[in-house]
Order: C-alpha cells, then structure tokens, then sequence
C-alpha cells in the first residue's frame, strides 16, 4: 500500500470573480448576456466539493444598483447555507461602494474603502479594496495600505490569503495597461515578509496566474464574459469559457485549478467520489491518515 504524496487539502475555497449581474429588470450584459444562469452552473459543480468558503473577488455587479445586489444575493446565500460555507464578497471597480456596503456587507452604506477580515478556523483572509470610484484601473489607498499591514503585522496561525478585485500581474493583451493596478511596489512592500500565501483576484476576464512579491497570484476568469486570447494584444469580450477556481489549502502548499462551468460529451467513463476509496485501495493508494 503507497501513501498518497499529499493528504486532503485543510480547506476548500470556490473563488468566483465578475459575475456582473445587472438590475432584473435589465439584466443584458452589452444587450447580450445575463450572467446570472453561469453563476447557478458554477455555484452547482462548486456544491460537489463542498467548499468552506464562497470568495468573490469583485465587479459581482455590472451597473451598481441595490438590486443587482439584492438578486446575488438571492442566488447565492441559499446555496451558501446549504453548505455551511461562509461568504466573502470583493467589491471591483464596477460595483458602487454604498450599495455594496448596505446590501452585501449590511453596512450604513459607506463610500470609503471597504477593507475586510475572515477568518476560516486558523485561515485568514483579508480583503482589500482596490477600487478607485468612477475609474476602471486601481489603486490601494494610502490608508488602506496601513491597514493591510496593520493586519499582517501579526500572523494567523495558518497563514493568510488576501482577495482584492485588480490582479498584481502584467497585462497580456495591450489596452487592459489601462485599467491595471497602480502602485504596486508600494503593495509589494507591505506584503514582503508577511504570512501571505496567495493572492485571488479577477478583473483581466481571464484565468491568470503568476508571482507578485514572491506570492502567489491566482487570477479568476469572469462568470460573465471572457477575453478571446485570439486576437493576439487586441480586446474582444466573448460569451463563452466562462469558470471558476478551487483553491486547495494544504498545510505546505495552496493549489488553484480552473473549472470551466458546461456539460460536455463524455470520453472516460465516470468514476463516482463515493467508489473513489475502493478504487484506491486496488490500486493500492490511500491518504496519509485516512
């Protein structure tokens, strides 16, 4: 019998980024698309995993009305209270702070930035708004950087994952340089050193990942429309892989795999979770403690 080289993760998060849901009454995305069927597809294939958390890093609404909250909401917190899973909303540079504050976070409706703290049994997460009212690109304020290190100055006991909505990376594809993050070697400068494992973004429309102050990046791909990569440096919004990201949290490493929401023919034949245990037991695996 061979030990499997990892146990099962500690944690389960499901990340979702740009739903950009609309008022019901207008819910067209570019006259085109209402995104609110890919986020009923990407919250069912998430259920499977039962995730401890539901992160969503940002531009959850497209026109930034109460409503367009109030319907995420409806869609959402059903499923999260199946679960048992808690949560996590990010807002991005289409959402509008007061509406987001009062309907998704029950606050007074604030306009500054809404900087966050979860706690998932030793994980923590922190969000940090990254939003710059009115404009595409983003910025991490001044006080909000202060804040952010305020947070890592002391560390949890199994490590953080900062959610924020503008990814730390380079852009691929030219015209997104003008809606990038800006300032980040002041972001960089905070979280060196810190207890930082991962940083879940979203923005670009396009699963993305790379290094930012030797952290990992994990960029999701939007739930409404997707960038076409085939038009080499140039911009074309398309309706179709749309996913979403499971993070795994191991006690020495965090993984994300990109899940694309559809149903597709089948090519291998199914193999059910619950026959998985058998199955490795014949082939002579199991999990370290299991």
């Amino acid at each position: 019998m061979r030990t499997a080289e990892y146990p099962r993760p500690a944690y389960l998060l499901a990340h979702f980024s740009d739903t950009h849901l609309r008022h019901p009454d207008d819910p067209l995305v570019g006259g085109v698309l209402d995104a609110r069927p890919n986020l009923v597809a990407a919250l069912e294939a998430a259920s499977a995993h039962s995730p401890e958390a539901l992160v969503f890093t940002g531009d959850l609404s497209d026109d930034g009305t109460p409503e367009s909250y109030a319907e995420l909401r409806r869609i959402v917190e059903p499923v999260a209270a199946r679960l048992g899973a808690e949560v996590i909303w990010v807002n991005g540079n289409h959402d509008e702070r007061a509406a987001f504050d009062a309907v998704l976070l029950g606050g007074t409706g604030r306009t500054d930035p809404l900087n966050q703290v979860h706690r998932i049994g030793g994980l923590r997460v922190l969000c940090l708004d990254s939003t710059v009212p009115g404009l595409d690109h983003g910025s991490i304020a001044p006080d909000s950087l202060t804040w952010l290190a305020d947070q890592l100055a002391e560390p949890a006991p199994e490590g953080t994952i900062l959610a924020m909505h503008h990814a730390p990376l380079p852009v691929v594809q030219d015209l997104a340089a003008s809606w990038e993050l800006v300032g980040q070697p002041e972001l960089a400068g905070v979280l060196a050193g810190s207890d930082v494992r991962a940083i879940l973004a979203g923005h670009f429309h396009q699963a993305g990942f790379g290094l930012f102050a030797g952290i990992g990046v994990h960029a999701a791909t939007s739930l409404c429309y997707t960038q076409d990569l085939s038009t080499g440096r140039g911009i074309r919004g398309q309706d179709g892989a749309q996913a979403w990201q499971l993070i795994s949290v191991h006690a020495a490493t965090l993984t994300s795999t990109v899940a694309p929401i559809g149903h597709y023919p089948t090519v291998v034949a199914l193999h059910r979770a619950a026959d998985a245990p058998a199955e490795l037991a014949a082939r002579g695996v199991r999990f370290p403690g299991a």
